[in-house]
């Protein structure tokens, strides 16, 4: 199934599908749907293609707010091997690594985020940072209009994420975050619950 800019490999389905993600409940809907409409938010923005693949696979060893993890990293070889190194070791981190220290290190010179397995510093370069936080802005977009409620201030925190990220994250994902939090806005009124 082809989405976005680039076509996506069938191996990636066959992986994505052999390890359950079309039978896990995610945002109403299932994980590959949430993990495809990442994908595809992501080439829409014209990512590389790294950090598009990543995206597809980014909750595959769970995350700091999605526990279901359909591979354990004890089998990251084999992941490596199907994706690329590159790749396999944005998920790795994106499953490891305190989201919120994504954000509060945009600008650093010197990139550390919190491991939440060992709490040990990871140090990443800028370049790994910016496709870290541009598949986090992805993975919150693409669930908002799922979901049937999100407080307000769950809300403000997407909003100050989402401009904290504009100075790494392409043009065309930060006037996404923007028309994302507008629909919601006029979706829900000024309550917290979606009619």
């Amino acid at each position: 199934m082809p989405v976005g800019s680039l076509r996506l490999n069938d191996a990636y389905w066959q992986l994505l599908h052999h390890v359950g993600a079309h039978q896990v409940p995610h945002s109403g809907r299932t994980l590959l749907d949430h993990l495809s409409g990442t994908y595809e938010l992501l080439t829409q923005w014209r990512s590389d293609e790294t950090t598009c693949v990543a995206g597809l696979f980014h909750s595959i060893y769970g995350t700091q707010t999605f526990a279901h993890s359909l591979l354990d990293h004890s089998q990251r070889s084999y992941v490596r091997n199907m994706i690329g190194a590159a790749t396999e070791q944005l998920v790795f981190l994106f499953s490891t690594t305190d989201r919120d220290s994504f954000f509060e290190n945009i600008g650093n010179k010197d990139i550390t985020l919190l491991n939440n397995v060992d709490g040990e510093l990871v140090e990443v370069s800028p370049a790994t940072l910016s496709a870290l936080v541009e598949i986090e802005v992805a993975n919150t977009l693409e669930q908002i209009p799922h979901k049937n409620r999100i407080s307000s201030k769950v809300m403000d925190i997407y909003a100050r994420q989402c401009k904290a990220a504009k100075p790494v994250i392409s043009d065309k994902a930060f006037r996404q975050c923007i028309l994302v939090f507008e629909n919601y806005l006029l979706d829900v009124g000024l309550g917290d619950h979606r009619r």
